[in-house]
């Protein structure tokens, strides 16, 4: 029986998170606040309770959470464990049912956590939970030239190789083009 990938069609929100701060939140990056902001979009409460004064928070977590996927694309899952264990225990996770639009949901933080904290506690439990899962092998980072975005495999067969049908179209064309002037035509 094939292994069942956690992720469906909507995604896991603490995976998606801790990807999109990984990728889009670098401590070089401008417009913090604009990035910080988009990412937490998809909740209004949490776009909501979002200041300014949160954005080192938020760096912080980026780089701690762009550690952890470092070690899981290096297959040390010892020290990603360690990591998350370490963020866990700063902010523990204490899973409650909310009603959210008529559907019951199972959040793994604090019901009054501060913003930053519940972010910490929801993407470490998240990165936490795959790695109990098994499903490290599904992260990746894309193989297109000059591109480091990282993902998580949803396929089917687990083999994507690419973060986007853009980098993979510019792939396939560049080593199309390759073979081209390699033989001879232009």
């Amino acid at each position: 029986m094939a292994r069942q990938i956690y992720l469906d069609s909507y995604g896991d929100a603490g995976v998606i998170v801790s990807l999109r701060l990984v990728n889009e939140l670098a401590p070089s990056a401008e417009r913090h606040r604009d990035i910080v902001a988009s990412i937490l979009a998809f909740d209004p409460s949490s776009l909501a309770a979002f200041r300014r004064q949160q954005i080192p928070g938020f760096v912080s977590l980026s780089m701690r959470l762009r550690g952890v996927i470092h070690h899981l694309l290096e297959e040390d899952l010892e020290a990603a464990a360690g990591v998350l264990n370490e963020m866990l225990a700063e902010h523990p996770a204490h899973p409650h049912l909310a009603k959210e639009d008529g559907r019951w949901r199972l959040h793994h933080h604090p019901a009054d956590a501060q913003l930053v904290p519940m972010y910490v506690s929801i993407c470490a439990e998240a990165l936490a939970r795959m790695i109990g899962e098994g499903l490290v092998d599904r992260f990746g980072r894309c193989e297109a030239k000059g591109c480091d975005i990282l993902f998580f495999d949803t396929s089917k067969n687990g083999t994507r190789r690419f973060c986007s049908t853009t980098c993979q179209s510019r792939t396939k064309t560049a080593v199309f083009r390759q073979r081209q002037r390699a033989s001879g035509r232009s």
